[in-house]
């Protein structure tokens, strides 16, 4: 876990390795996944509601967006550049730059603007790492995120209607709630 945290610190100082360098052991990739998976619940419950299945659905959907970014990145600029290893730990270390951003739950008036400044910099920091490490140019990494945004929303839409289907989610209630949230005056839901 050491030297994931050393990998983070790094990638946060736009500092990149080859992609073979960031290898980690299962126990590394299941704690970051479930602490990102846990900061999604906590950010998306307001918003989707309190069921029993919007938790599970929520971690789901963390896992499948890791697994897909890291399979469209693989696909993509592996196309155009052969280069051995895989981008599973890359994406791992920069989806773990998001975790901060949970304070925001707490303080979300002190740290709106600073938030928002440090989403920019993870999502530079993650393009700058895919440019420099594949050596290839921004545009077919944009590339890559197309194909990750169109397969995510598709696979997403397919588990969320196998949640609804197996009734661990009512797609009725999760629409009352997003609406309800959305109604709301910004001094009370703590959005503006």
């Amino acid at each position: 876990m050491y030297q994931f945290f050393i990998d983070t610190w790094a990638a946060l100082r736009m500092q990149f390795y080859p992609k073979t360098h960031y290898r980690y052991s299962p126990f590394v990739f299941i704690a970051v996944l479930l602490a990102l998976g846990l900061m999604s619940i906590a950010n998306m419950s307001p918003f989707l509601g309190h069921q029993s299945g919007i938790s599970a659905f929520i971690m789901v959907l963390t896992v499948l967006r890791w697994a897909v970014l890291s399979f469209s990145m693989q696909s993509i600029l592996s196309y155009y550049n052969r280069q051995p290893g895989q981008w599973y730990g890359y994406i791992l270390v920069t989806e773990a730059l998001t975790l901060p951003m949970v304070a925001i739950l707490y303080f979300p008036h002190a740290l709106a603007m600073p938030g928002m400044a440090w989403m920019i910099w993870t999502i530079v920091v993650q393009v700058g790492g895919f440019v420099r490490i594949s050596q290839q140019n921004v545009f077919k990494v944009a590339l890559a995120y197309i194909v990750y945004c169109f397969i995510t929303c598709l696979a997403g839409s397919v588990i969320l209607l196998i949640f609804s289907g197996m009734g661990w989610l009512d797609l009725n209630t999760m629409a009352q709630s997003f609406q309800q949230m959305v109604t709301l005056p910004a001094a009370e839901n703590g959005l503006r």
